[in-house]
């Protein structure tokens, strides 16, 4: 009796590695479908043609662009970089990568591009002199 319990109890346990077993092949197939889907979503895309925000950065002596970047919100971080490197920026020269972050008011990744632009736009120590004398 004690034989037949313990082979019920090996059958159940088997029965249960089994339906696991299914589980895990199905959630497999689900995965890499829902991979292949992001793949071809990605393909093809990337910058959006006009830069939604420019300008010029004293501090840093740059010129700066920011695009949007037509990419699923929900990409890894890591994904998003391969993304920018091997297919944006030699596309962006003589402007290089400073920083890409999601934005949830325009629904997707924004990359800052910037170019050394060698302007100074401080006045002249003289020129304050002056000014403030006078007044």
């Amino acid at each position: 009796m004690d034989n037949e319990v313990k082979s019920k109890e090996v059958l159940e346990l088997e029965q249960k590695v089994m339906l696991l077993e299914r589980k895990l092949q199905t959630e497999i197939k689900r995965l890499r479908e829902a991979v292949g889907a992001w793949r071809r979503k990605i393909e093809g895309r990337g910058l959006r043609k006009d830069s939604i925000r420019e300008g010029f950065n004293a501090e840093r002596g740059t010129h700066y662009k920011v695009f949007v970047l037509d990419l699923p919100g929900d990409l890894e971080i890591e994904f998003v970089l391969d993304i920018i490197k091997n297919e944006m920026l030699e596309d962006l020269y003589p402007f290089t990568f400073h920083k890409v972050d999601f934005s949830r008011r325009y629904k997707g990744w924004l990359m800052e591009v910037e170019r050394t632009l060698n302007k100074e736009m401080q006045l002249e120590t003289d020129f304050l002199m002056k000014y403030y004398s006078q007044n």
